[in-house]
């Protein structure tokens, strides 16, 4: 039905010349050379698809031919056209030694001018151009020059087109591959009824105003027949979570509450999940996720220091993983909600934040994301981590059903009150809590930085990643495009690895079992394992002295990496995150390519300079002395290709076709390798 309805409105357009443009249709030149019996010599009629963009000024343009012709020709009496139109071009064909270049991409009436060792002036002469302004796809007639040959100037100048492939590892390090017998191969439950609102049936959270006192609250707790579960007394007003009495409707109670003078807010106990989808395919190339962010360059500036401290608010910890206790600091637990203390003064009841996930449920969820985070490294066995010295403090606030806003508000409290540098927290839902948010801003305030999970449900963003005092972070998949999975919206800040089907994140991992906790290794994906990828970059930013949130904010936005599609979007933020880019507080951007001649350890150019937009290159003035093509992008502005930068170069041909030139990162540790770039 919309085929046929487009078709008879593409016919309607033609016959009406109705006003509007509707851009649903790509445009593409489908018929080029046609003759009319009756066309005058010299001219041939080519038609034309208008496509979305399109105008009769850019057309005219195009085949340098005026509006009223084409106006006349197709017998319109208005400057409107549409996307699926279609209209025929009358075009001089030369009668002379002129020759017909198609204008493309890089292209000014300068290089064509050189190119064929003719005057600017004499171009736009021949092709009735007022400006220099050239586009896409135009059509100049080139004429012969004093001798009447066209474009057989003394020049000579070859051309080569391909794309670069950007890798992050290091010139010549080898691809690793995973043994399928180290790793078990799970796959994880997803959590129920995603999308629903879940929390605690029989329990409520209400914050008091500030002059309201305990003996005013008690009054309301027996009025209301409520259980006092716990309190936090804070400057701000009293907090208080309660029971409720079998035969009262929270809903209603809450309600109640919400109306009440003497309270600010009254909010369910929400419950929150883990943000990890099922895996069930094991993936050979162990730790990609490592080289798309960039780390083998950031290594070698940072590895981490041992005063940062990473706060992870998860579903617990395996302690005695061999691959992380060197790391790990000692824990707490407040699953469960039980007495609850002031900030600056907490002495939790719990000391034991052991992760008991039996197997069969998926296993240690809170494992695996301080693995991603700090992983001992360097130690000849298991993970690497993106901190090799960092200090890791697991709060559990989570089960494998997940947690209330209640316990997580109570560990970002904890957290806040040991002094930790950055919180991670890799769990989310759709509710909005006033409690946890209010903990997080307090975090932010004394300047932690709060790093979340956008969520798994290919929806809008959850809590608390959807808070603007929290990094949102989505997930990518192997090739840096965003996951079927992966929360959207707004609220992204920056996309990070967090695996796909068939491509997982490997870190630490470890089950229960017969009351003992077994250390392992294991592939998980999600939003969930995302956001500790931009918790340890921040890491690594607070172990080089930038420790403000908002600077560390700034940083991995401002140099991430755009996708695909330029500029920020809902479905990666800012970018693609980019540790070394961070590190160095700078955009890996597009590089430069050139042809050159080399010699030693010297690259005369033989080219015009391009950067490679979109990965893609197009060389027009190529002499031919070149025997390289060179793409370089400066990592330090020193004007020489040498360690820190990247680089890659192809064997030119003039008779190849489809370069496609890998640049590898030069590594530090060889300060023998540069080139100096002669223009």
């Amino acid at each position: 039905m919309k085929k046929l309805i487009v078709s008879v409105f593409i016919v309607m357009s033609l016959l009406l010349s109705t006003s509007g443009i509707h851009a649903y249709q790509e445009g593409i030149i489908i018929e080029v050379g046609a003759e009319r019996d009756n066309a005058p010599s010299g001219v041939q009629y080519i038609s034309y698809t208008i496509k979305a963009g399109d105008s009769l000024y850019k057309i005219s343009r195009m085949y340098g031919v005026s509006i009223e012709s084409i106006m006349e020709l197709n017998n319109i009496d208005s400057y409107l056209i549409y996307p699926g139109q279609i209209l025929q071009i009358a075009v001089n064909v030369p009668d002379n030694d002129n020759i017909i270049y198609i204008v493309r991409s890089g292209d000014s009436l300068y290089f064509i001018s050189k190119r064929y060792n003719i005057s600017i002036d004499s171009i736009k002469r021949t092709n009735n151009l007022n400006s220099d302004l050239i586009f896409i796809g135009q059509r100049l007639e080139i004429p012969a020059d004093e001798d009447g040959e066209a474009g057989k100037g003394p020049d000579i100048f070859y051309s080569a087109d391909g794309k670069i492939v950007l890798n992050n590892r290091t010139e010549g390090s080898a691809v690793s591959a995973q043994e399928e017998s180290g790793f078990n191969n799970r796959v994880f439950p997803l959590k129920e009824d995603k999308t629903e609102i879940k929390y605690q049936e029989n329990e409520m959270i209400v914050k008091y105003k500030p002059m309201i006192g305990s003996q005013a609250v008690e009054e309301l707790e027996k009025e209301n027949d409520l259980v006092n579960i716990s309190t936090v007394n804070r400057p701000e007003g009293i907090i208080a979570r309660y029971q409720i009495p079998e035969d009262r409707e929270l809903e209603e109670l809450l309600q109640e509450y919400r109306e009440k003078e003497n309270v600010l807010w009254a909010e369910p106990n929400y419950i929150y999940y883990p943000a990890v989808v099922p895996n069930d395919r094991y993936y050979r190339n162990y730790q990609w996720n490592m080289v798309n962010v960039n780390m083998e360059a950031a290594w070698e500036l940072n590895r981490g220091d041992n005063t940062v401290v990473v706060a992870v608010l998860d579903t617990g910890i395996i302690p005695g993983h061999p691959d992380l206790k060197e790391n790990l600091l000692p824990g707490v637990d407040f699953v469960g909600g039980g007495k609850s203390y002031s900030v600056r003064s907490y002495n939790p009841t719990d000391y034991d934040p052991t992760d008991e996930t039996p197997y069969e449920k998926g296993g240690s969820h809170g494992t695996h994301v301080a693995g991603i985070i700090g992983a001992v490294t360097n130690n000849k066995m298991g993970v690497a981590g993106m901190n090799w010295n960092v200090k890791i403090l697991p709060v559990r606030v989570l089960t494998r059903s997940g947690g209330t806003s209640w316990d997580i508000a109570e560990g970002i409290y904890y957290a806040i009150d040991q002094g930790v540098n950055i919180i991670n927290m890799s769990f989310g839902s759709n509710s909005d809590s006033y409690y946890q948010r209010e903990a997080i801003r307090e975090a932010v305030s004394k300047g932690i930085t709060v790093i979340a999970a956008a969520g798994n449900e290919g929806s809008s963003v959850y809590y608390p990643a959807a808070y603007p005092e929290t990094i949102a972070v989505s997930a990518v998949g192997r090739k840096n495009t965003k996951t079927a999975y992966s929360n959207y919206g707004p609220e992204v800040d920056i996309a990070a690895p967090g695996g796909d089907y068939g491509e997982s994140i490997i870190s630490t991992w470890g089950y229960y079992q017969n009351g003992n906790a077994v250390a392992d290794y294991n592939g998980m994906i999600g939003t969930s394992m995302a956001a500790p990828h931009v918790s340890g970059a921040a890491a690594l930013l607070a172990a080089s002295g930038i420790t403000d949130p908002e600077e560390i904010r700034s940083r991995l936005l401002n140099t991430a990496r755009e996708p695909v599609e330029k500029g920020r979007d809902d479905y990666y933020g800012s970018g693609l995150l980019d540790v070394y880019g961070a590190l160095l507080n700078k955009r890996i951007e597009e590089p430069v390519v050139f042809a050159a001649e080399k010699s030693g350890s010297l690259l005369w150019v033989k080219s015009e300079f391009q950067k490679a937009e979109d990965s893609s290159f197009s060389l027009k003035r190529i002499e031919p002395s070149a025997d390289i093509i060179a793409a370089w992008f400066d990592s330090n502005d020193n004007g020489l290709i040498d360690s820190g930068d990247y680089y890659g170069e192809s064997v030119y041909s003039k008779t190849k076709e489809g370069y496609e030139i890998n640049m590898w990162y030069l590594s530090r540790d060889d300060s023998s390798f540069y080139y100096q770039v002669i223009k």
